[in-house]
């Protein structure tokens, strides 16, 4: 039987990873990269579960790595299961099934906000966007242009490893500096600096009355079960795609 991520558990998601190695996007302080972090070593890869092991379930196609890396792989092995959808940090968009995409693989830089008519196609479950101490400003302005044209905004706290994060002169002035806003702690199975519950619930007050943003698990856990976030949004996509 093929190894589960214990971050699905309590979920009907399975992760399938294809691609052989590392990813080659290089977002910032990637946990499938960090040697040793990701819950299968990189060198046992790919992990592909058997339909019959999915059964009704829901396929994540590349929690780690990109599906837009070696894309035909990608599509092709998804076709053998009944549910599944894609994720990636790549404005490629036309899968043949519904597609979580991270708008800000690069944080601290704008997210990806294109025309909606010519570029965001109906597919698209929601938009992932990285949250950091220093990038706020950068996800309001994501938050009012994804949710003005209807799209669900899922929040992903960063988590470092290398360095101890900084934060803005507005989160020091509002809550107080990286001592009030992260802490080194286990997160799963690995040490980083992650960011405190005063932080998250920070965050989250400044979309309290938008429906349409929610974060990636809860302020009390990060695992999937608290949340259900792909859960829900993957049977909205299809009920759209399957009305359109």
């Amino acid at each position: 039987m093929t190894r589960r991520n214990p971050k699905l558990e309590g979920t009907p998601i399975f992760d399938c990873i294809p691609q052989k190695g590392s990813c080659p996007i290089g977002c910032s302080q990637c946990f499938f990269n960090r040697p040793g972090a990701y819950y299968i070593p990189l060198g046992q890869l790919p992990v592909v579960p058997t339909p019959e092991e999915v059964g009704d379930g829901i396929v994540r196609m590349n929690c780690g790595n990109d599906s837009n890396n070696q894309r035909d792989l990608v599509i092709a092995t998804a076709q053998q299961y009944r549910n599944f959808f894609f994720n990636t940090s790549v404005p490629a968009l036309d899968f043949p099934g519904p597609v979580v995409l991270t708008a800000n693989q690069q944080e601290e830089s704008p997210a990806w906000c294109p025309i909606w008519a010519d570029q965001v196609p109906l597919n698209v479950m929601f938009i992932r966007l990285r949250v950091s101490g220093t990038n706020l400003e950068h996800i309001d302005a994501a938050v009012r242009h994804w949710t003005t044209g209807g799209l669900p905004v899922v929040l992903t706290f960063m988590a470092y490893y290398d360095r101890k994060p900084t934060v803005s002169v507005e989160v020091q002035n509002d809550i107080g500096g990286p001592d009030e806003c992260y802490e080194w702690r286990v997160r799963h199975i690995n040490s980083y600096y992650c960011p405190t519950k005063l932080f998250m619930r920070y965050v989250m007050s400044r979309y309290r009355d938008n429906r349409l943003v929610s974060m990636c698990g809860s302020i009390e856990s990060s695992y999937c079960r608290a949340c259900r976030n792909c859960e829900t949004h993957y049977l909205q996509a299809m009920k759209r795609l399957r009305d359109e």
